[in-house]
């Protein structure tokens, strides 16, 4: 038992050395976008000890949303999603401001970095929803699906892919709570299914949140 307390120990310590650097990295104009795609990397594997450093984490990337270039806001906003998806309900604290820093990227309309931008702001937020349950998001819920509907509709294949993808986490997040947009969200949805890979750029189609999509509009 005090083997395993030590390994823990250790793992422990060797995170937050390598969490510091990272930092470090974060603070240089130089290198903070490939720091923040390393912290994204090393978030994956800080899920049971997170919250020892979410604070630090999230102090620090909250401040490159408003200050950074528009490639290296993609980047944090990524690395905020993965710190929701491996706090869970840690990241509550962080919810409401991380919310209103983000949401002037949910409107943006130019093409390339803003659009990737608003892209990843669209998938970090549907993992937001699942770390903070359905009671705290609700009141985002009716904006954010107006936000994922507006993007679907800009013409880009992107939007439209993490559009998609946001309704099928709102649909496992809400239930049956969904079931009201689903004549707005199945017709799309099925004709980007069977949109040819000729011509435009290939569309996946998120298949386990058609299937709860699906489940839902029975249910209903």
């Amino acid at each position: 038992m005090s083997y395993i307390s030590d390994l823990h120990s250790l793992r422990v310590i060797i995170n937050l050395h390598v969490l510091q650097a990272i930092m470090t990295l974060v603070n240089d104009p130089q290198t903070q976008k490939a720091a923040c795609t390393a912290l994204d990397a090393l978030l994956e594997i800080l899920q049971d000890v997170i919250d020892q450093y979410l604070q630090l984490i999230m102090e620090r990337l909250a401040g490159l949303l408003e200050s950074a270039p528009i490639p290296v806001k993609a980047v944090v906003t990524g690395a905020i999603g993965s710190a929701a998806h491996a706090s869970k309900a840690k990241f509550l604290p962080y919810f409401q401001p991380t919310m209103q820093r983000l949401q002037h990227f949910l409107i943006l309309e130019g093409e390339g970095a803003e659009q990737e931008l608003r892209g990843i702001t669209t998938d970090a937020v549907g993992t937001f929803a699942e770390a903070v349950g359905v009671d705290v998001f609700r009141p985002y819920f009716p904006d954010m699906m107006k936000q994922a509907f507006q993007g679907m509709e800009m013409g880009s294949a992107r939007l439209r892919e993490c559009s998609f993808l946001f309704f099928g986490v709102m649909a496992r997040v809400f239930g049956e709570e969904f079931a009201p947009y689903l004549p707005s969200v199945i017709p799309p949805l099925l004709a980007s299914c069977r949109q040819s890979e000729h011509g435009e750029e290939n569309l996946s189609c998120e298949f386990p949140s058609l299937s709860k999509l699906v489940t839902i509009s029975c249910i209903a």
